[in-house]
């Protein structure tokens, strides 16, 4: 959300802007590394969207986060029009990890029923949708194709029957997707990028022998996944 601050006022400024290294600057790294801090030192981000109230108070601090990423730039009115598809697709987010993946005893995975998940879902390709067509009326081509592409994994997820695989794609890609794109206009971006999906997976399975899926899904024989 920081960095999709960022991005807005970049956008506002140059539509036609992409791929520009100048775009790192000490004041963004400082801000990205504060709102780190913020969000381990205080861990508001790991609640769960269970009701109105959680709904706006994730919506607050995306919003916070999200204003942090301007300050480089400075504030601008039309901040608050090109933010908020992006505010949408953080709840989204948010929405998406709030259907539990739950593991027994033995280690083996499964998600609740589809009829306990149908609610949640429906909400999350409504709200996909919404982002798509608010950035498509801002003419803003990084969140309209970031939401458009991400649509058919809770589109599949909602329509076929419950699976373990379409609800880890569905968290996988909700993060992966706008962080590829955003890293369209901060290159440099894409070095957490890797580290988190890539090395980060090598690092948890030779260290502490546990598999971490980053692109890849849990599918094991003899199981309904």
């Amino acid at each position: 959300m920081v960095l999709a601050g960022a991005n807005v006022t970049h956008h506002i400024e140059d539509r036609w802007f992409y791929w520009d290294w100048s775009s790192l600057s000490y004041v963004l790294l400082v801000i990205l590394a504060f709102a780190t801090y913020w969000d381990k030192r205080f861990p508001v981000l790991t609640q769960k969207i269970d009701s109105v109230k959680s709904g706006l108070w994730m919506f607050l601090m995306g919003f916070i986060l999200f204003l942090l990423g301007t300050i480089p730039k400075g504030f601008d009115y039309l901040v608050l029009t090109y933010g908020l598809p992006y505010l949408i697709y953080f709840i989204v987010g948010h929405l998406t990890y709030a259907i539990p993946i739950m593991i027994n005893d033995v280690g083996e995975k499964s998600v609740p029923l589809k009829v306990k998940m149908a609610t949640m879902l429906s909400i999350i390709v409504f709200l996909t949708f919404l982002a798509t067509v608010a950035g498509t009326y801002n003419n803003d081509p990084m969140i309209s194709t970031i939401a458009a592409v991400y649509s058919p994994f809770p589109l599949v997820a909602l329509i076929f029957p419950a699976a373990v695989r379409h609800l880890q794609r569905c968290r996988m890609y909700v993060v992966f997707i706008p962080a590829m794109f955003l890293a369209m206009r901060f290159p440099w971006f894409l070095f957490p990028v890797i580290l988190l999906f890539w090395i980060l997976r090598y690092y948890h399975y030779f260290c502490h022998g546990t598999v971490h899926p980053s692109f890849k899904v849990d599918i094991h024989a003899g199981q309904n996944n």
